[in-house]
């Protein structure tokens, strides 16, 4: 069951441990975004605190039609009480849980 709150800007948001490649791990509070298709969005400073590796990057189309540039890095991420990769787009200091992690739930 994945359990979370609204906010005061009536977004829903759930907090998830992160896990970077030497074992840091960090707790964030990630609002739910219904059309980012990927799986998780991390601020830069997460990433760094983490230890994460850039695999690879490019630009996106956002919402508001603005494109920007991200990168792309491997992250775990508790989900259900099991560890499980992901890719993680730093674009923004925002963290958003996207479908891609929510498709099966």
């Amino acid at each position: 069951m994945i359990r979370g709150t609204v906010n005061a800007r009536l977004e829903a948001v759930v907090r998830l441990r992160v896990r970077g490649p030497a074992g840091a791990e960090a707790d964030v509070d990630a609002v739910i975004d219904t059309g980012f298709t990927s799986s998780l969005t991390l601020p830069p400073a997460v990433v760094a605190a983490l230890g994460l590796a850039r695999q690879s990057g490019g630009s996106a189309l956002l919402a508001d039609g603005s494109v920007r540039p991200f990168d792309l890095y491997a992250v775990e991420v508790d989900w259900g009480g099991s560890w499980r990769p992901v890719l993680v787009w730093v674009v923004g200091d925002e963290v958003l849980l996207g479908m891609g992690l929510l498709a099966g739930h």
